[in-house]
């Protein structure tokens, strides 16, 4: 393990990562070219304090899915069977999780999986491509519908860590993917 996974994983067990140190980490970490990121991610939290912090994962967030380019699934959920489901992003309420902090709504889970078809899609919605962020070419999603960006960077093959970047969002928000095998 390398310098910069073992600071990696060091940062990911922390409950109070800043914003600032975050971004000193994820600039350091290598690029990420778009056929890297083909295959079925699990995801997780990064904590930074921000309003987003543990509000996937109170729904059941499993990750994201890029089949091809063309052809990403940028919000996959798990069932209460395990069953995984790809949900339209649009329709879920992302502005309103950068506002309020979403961990005290787990009850909403159970709602949530019981009216999951109304969100369901099986159509893609978002594509990845090769975006200069914060001064480097890497690979980032772009979801079809909404002003979202979320930029990776390689950590080692098998796990990235995001960057979500949302039009008007003040704090950027962090996340981990790791591949499923």
């Amino acid at each position: 393990m390398n310098t910069l996974e073992t600071k990696f994983y060091e940062m990911r067990s922390k409950k109070n990562n800043s914003t600032e140190d975050s971004f000193a980490l994820f600039d350091a970490l290598e690029t990420v070219s778009i056929e890297d990121t083909i295959g079925r991610w699990h995801g997780s939290g990064f904590l930074t304090g921000h309003t987003m912090d543990g509000a996937l994962e109170t729904f059941n967030w499993y990750g994201k899915e890029f089949v091809d380019a063309d052809n990403v699934h940028p919000l996959v959920f798990k069932s209460f069977g395990k069953t995984l489901f790809k949900v339209n992003p649009s329709l879920m309420p992302v502005r309103l999780a950068t506002l309020i902090p979403s961990t005290n709504l787990w009850p909403l889970r159970f709602v949530f999986l019981l009216v999951r078809f109304f969100f369901q899609t099986s159509r893609s919605k978002a594509r990845v491509r090769q975006i200069e962020f914060r001064g480097k070419l890497t690979a980032a999603m772009i979801y079809d519908n909404l002003p979202i960006h979320d930029i990776f960077k390689k950590v080692n093959q098998d796990t990235l860590f995001g960057c979500m970047d949302f039009k008007g969002m003040t704090q950027p928000f962090f996340f981990v993917l790791e591949r499923d095998k």
